[in-house]
């Protein structure tokens, strides 16, 4: 028989029992403390990033105020015009007619009303009336529905100088005993002519009121030809100048915006052409008075007292992010020629001393005691002498406090993270570093105190792709509310996720 093995110890079923409870009840702790934790801890929530723009651009309602001579009448009767609304004429010609009887008009109408009536108006005269209540239909909204009987008095009006031909055959045909009733009024200085009054004629940017600005209470009264008129009566009025201006009620923050310029770009009623001006800002009580002077466009609105003027300025585009997600990350910056080039790997490292003993990111020192009183030149801080190094920036220097290393020196490889580089330096990420690393300069066995670095700050985001924070730089165009416009470059691109908060996380944390 063979004998039984010695060195075998049965435990009883109880032990075993006990220890299978204890090691389901470790692990059932380590699920509830990580739930917990999980639970407890906030979410990180992210933001995926689509461009945009921002748009200081000015819209305001601007009054045209012209040189504008009204000219009267000094008979009453039926008025017959000649001159079309914004043609130019010259001195002493003549731009209507008073018909004091009324024979001329009642001829013309029952011309109209004959088979040759259609034949008073060519296409292009019915074109121009069909453009015109075209534009009233494209910017009708109920907010301006009172524009509608300015629209009917503009209307009338075209048909009337349209007819103007037919007037003056008329007048032609009755001979001596129609011309005997009739009175014709000339132009006192050669302009364009216009057929409407409003009482904004003699105004000036300095006597206009925050009042004249409300279009409800404004009233046009157009004129034209069959309309009867008292003696005394402005008939029509002439624009003898090509210099006018154009007033728009701003804001204080819209002046203050402009202030700093000496030009402004603006459009008129939307038109695409942009217009090139001075101004001048005039203080009112509770607003400003932009002043546009202008030398030429005056034709094309002169019919028009109230006008659409949008002030371009900057147009900002890029990438939308809110504001929270913009953080300041301070870097070391170093200098490329303590980085050796390796052309087979774009990974940047450098060559440090580190003393093992010491503890990783100490960076609360102080920085009240000069640098000439810290033991820098001490022969256990440098594997060579620091007077053949040069600080990169002397003024830091003399504020720090160069902490001193225990432990052994060791030769040691750091690998760089990168975030920008220019022509001289890569700005690195200061973690990398112990406070007590002695970089090599690469200028024979010479070392410097990485905390003898000069340091930058970093505008930028964390991205969140991978579902790691990864930060990367990002250039502000600009600032405005609660978000801000970047540059849409290699760094951050249209529909990249970042962190929304960027104070929720450190650099390299996983996000999920």
């Amino acid at each position: 028989m063979s004998k039984k093995n010695s060195n075998i110890i049965k435990l009883n079923r109880r032990a075993r029992f006990n220890s299978t409870i204890i090691i389901f009840a470790i692990i059932l702790i380590y699920v509830v403390a990580s739930i917990i934790i999980s639970v407890s801890k906030e979410p990180i929530t992210t933001y995926k990033v689509g461009s945009s723009n921002i748009n200081n651009n000015i819209t305001c309602t601007g009054i045209a105020l012209r040189n504008e001579i009204e000219i009267s009448s000094s008979k009453s009767g039926y008025m017959i015009y000649f001159v079309h609304d914004g043609d130019k004429t010259k001195k002493n010609s003549a731009v209507c007619t008073v018909d004091e009887t009324g024979n001329v008009i009642t001829a013309i109408k029952e011309a109209g009303e004959s088979d040759e009536g259609n034949e008073l108006f060519t296409d292009a005269d019915y074109a121009h009336i069909r453009s015109t209540i075209d534009t009233y239909k494209s910017s009708y909204s109920d907010v301006t529905f009172s524009n509608i009987y300015n629209f009917k008095s503009d209307i009338e009006s075209k048909v009337m100088e349209l007819s103007s031909e037919v007037m003056m055959q008329q007048i032609n045909a009755g001979g001596a005993s129609v011309s005997s009733t009739l009175q014709t009024i000339k132009a006192t200085e050669s302009g364009v002519i216009t057929y409407y009054t409003d009482g904004y004629e003699k105004k000036t940017p300095e006597t206009l009121s925050e009042d004249d600005f409300n279009q409800e209470n404004y009233k046009k009264n157009s004129l034209k030809s069959g309309d009867i008129l008292d003696s005394g009566s402005t008939v029509f009025k002439i624009v003898s100048d090509e210099n006018w201006n154009i007033v728009c009620q701003i804001t204080k923050e819209q002046a203050k915006a402009l202030s700093e310029e000496e030009r402004v770009r603006f459009t008129i009623n939307n038109s695409p052409n942009e217009v090139t001006s001075t101004f001048s800002l005039i203080e009112k009580d509770k607003s400003t008075f932009l002043v546009l002077p202008l030398s030429k466009y005056m034709v094309d609105y002169i019919d028009e007292r109230f006008l659409n003027v949008e002030i371009i300025l900057n147009k900002f585009e890029g990438l939308k992010i809110p504001n929270s997600s913009l953080i300041d990350k301070e870097v070391y910056k170093i200098p490329k020629s303590y980085v050796p080039e390796n052309e087979k790997s774009s990974t940047k490292t450098v060559k440090v001393i580190r003393y093992e003993k010491d503890k990783k990111n100490a960076k609360d020192v102080n920085t009240k005691t000069p640098l000439d009183t810290a033991t820098i030149n001490d022969a256990t801080l440098l594997d060579a002498s620091l007077q053949d190094a040069t600080p990169i920036n002397a003024t830091e220097t003399d504020t720090k406090v160069i902490p001193t290393p225990e432990g052994e020196g060791r030769n040691k490889k750091v690998e760089l993270i990168v975030y920008k580089t220019d022509e001289q330096y890569y700005y690195v990420d200061k973690d990398a570093f112990y406070d007590t690393d002695q970089i090599y300069t690469n200028v024979g066995d010479n070392t410097i105190p990485v905390m003898s670095l000069e340091t930058a700050s970093l505008k930028g985001v964390y991205l969140a792709n991978t579902g790691v924070a990864n930060f990367i730089e990002v250039t502000i165009v600009k600032t405005q509310d609660e978000f801000t416009i970047v540059k849409n470059d290699e760094n951050l691109k249209e529909f990249d996720n970042i962190v929304l908060d960027a104070e929720q996380v450190r650099d390299n944390q996983s996000l999920y």
